[in-house]
């Protein structure tokens, strides 16, 4: 492994320097002050590591889109001064793997994390970067090539090393947990505790100590102490996800105590610190729901310092053979089977669908057609093949016959239930995995 350091400073080389070798003892490590495109063809780096005098003042996006056109492999970590996001996000658009803040010893030990995260992903000779991705980076579930999941990627190493809050807004099924577990695994925080929590399943009575926890006796039926998801989630991420669905009370009095970093247990009278950061998620346009006062506008602009959109499915449908293939090694791992995933003409069902349930409807069908391959012993290309088409079908209509059966009574999810012969926890369920929403809005928990 080599590793080449862009810089003129002789202090600032010798602490980079010392950074990347702590990160990769093995590694060769070289610095330059000289023609940075030069120096590249010269010593074939498989990472760049651009220093602050060649980074600053714009923040590195033009030095490393050239040296990214002329070594499309290039691993490139920009070590810079400047401390703003758009100067992160610029950088990371050129093609950066990351952008770390320099300023002190803690910087240099983010150096070092940064390094060592990149090195696992830098291409060694004869081996494209695509080959050498998923190798552990900590985006191993943001699986695809296309564009749209590349700009994704590139936000979530970019709010990963910052502190800011972040809100990911996106179709249900888009994979708003898997880009909040990602930044969190990231970022600082990473060896603190994820605790994520779906606001829309938290019945309301019940809020205020799931969020801030109760003391014995707070309430009825409160037998022993119980911290609460903020206290839970100190040194940690908490993740809100189906944000929108907080009760505008609940949002005044979470958005109070996030300010504070103090909270109180119902019942207690002790406040108690902590230290979290906020990642919500969202599958509404919250700025519309500000605007109509369904959500408070505070709290909203406290949680979207950083924003991530997420593309849904049917904008990014290269993607989808190499979905499959991701969760048919899944499914093989977890049930130790041996499934291959067939050709294109095979998976022209699933390739040609339109997939208005994103990922998850993708591998909860993929799941489906395996489990009854697991069933009957056939192979995944039988159970689509034409003979075993209504099979199919009947898989890949299941999102329709439940939104068809919902809409001819109303939305009453206990008639549309016994309907379809189904109980009414299994059809909110399929609601769920399907991303079927009430038009009306009502959180598909409720009974209609």
């Amino acid at each position: 492994m080599r590793i080449l350091i862009l810089d003129d400073e002789p202090l600032r080389v010798a602490a980079l320097t010392a950074a990347a070798r702590r990160a990769c003892p093995a590694a060769h490590v070289t610095s330059t002050a000289g023609d940075p495109g030069a120096a590249t063809d010269d010593a074939r780096p498989g990472l760049l590591v651009v220093g602050p005098a060649r980074a600053d003042p714009a923040g590195g996006a033009d030095l490393v889109r050239a040296l990214r056109a002329r070594c499309r492999d290039l691993a490139v970590l920009v070590v810079s001064g400047r401390d703003t996001a758009d100067a992160a996000v610029e950088a990371m658009k050129a093609g950066a793997g990351d952008y770390v803040v320099l300023h002190d010893a803690e910087g240099l030990a983010r150096v070092t994390e940064a390094v060592t995260r990149l090195a696992r992903t830098a291409a060694p000779a004869g081996l494209s970067r695509h080959a050498a991705a998923g190798r552990g980076d900590g985006l191993s579930g943001l699986v695809g090539r296309s564009r749209a999941i590349d700009e994704v990627r590139m936000l979530v190493r970019t709010a990963a090393h910052t502190e800011a809050h972040v809100l990911i807004e996106g179709e249900t099924g888009t994979g708003k947990e898997v880009v909040a577990r990602a930044v969190h695994g990231l970022g600082r925080r990473a060896a603190g505790p994820f605790v994520p929590v779906n606001c829309a399943a938290v019945p309301e009575t019940l809020a205020e100590s799931e969020f801030f926890g109760h003391t014995r006796g707070a309430f009825t039926g409160a037998l022993q102490e119980r911290p609460g998801a903020l206290q839970l989630a100190d040194r940690g991420t908490l993740f809100l996800d189906e944000v929108e669905d907080l009760p505008l009370a609940l949002q005044a009095k979470l958005l109070r105590v996030v300010q504070d970093r103090e909270v109180r247990p119902l019942g207690g009278s002790v406040t108690r610190r902590f230290d979290v950061r906020l990642i919500a998620a969202s599958n509404r346009d919250l700025g519309r729901m500000v605007e109509a006062g369904t959500f408070r506008s505070d709290l909203y602009y406290r949680l979207r310092v950083f924003t991530i959109q997420l593309p849904p499915l049917r904008q990014r449908r290269e993607d989808v053979p190499l979905l499959i293939e991701h969760f048919v090694g899944r499914f093989n791992h977890r049930q130790g089977t041996a499934f291959g995933v067939p050709g294109a003409a095979a998976l022209r069902p699933l390739l040609e669908h339109t997939w208005p349930g994103n990922v998850r409807e993708l591998e909860n069908v993929v799941e489906s057609v395996l489990i009854l391959a697991s069933a009957t012993g056939a192979s995944m290309a039988d159970v689509l093949g034409p003979s075993q088409r209504p099979v199919a079908g009947f898989v890949l209509d299941e999102r329709s016959r439940i939104v068809r059966m919902l809409e001819e009574h109303r939305w009453n999810r206990q008639r549309a239930a016994a309907a379809l012969g189904i109980s009414r926890v299994t059809l909110w369920r399929r609601m769920e995995r399907h991303g079927i929403r009430d038009p009306l809005g009502t959180p598909a928990r409720e009974t209609a």
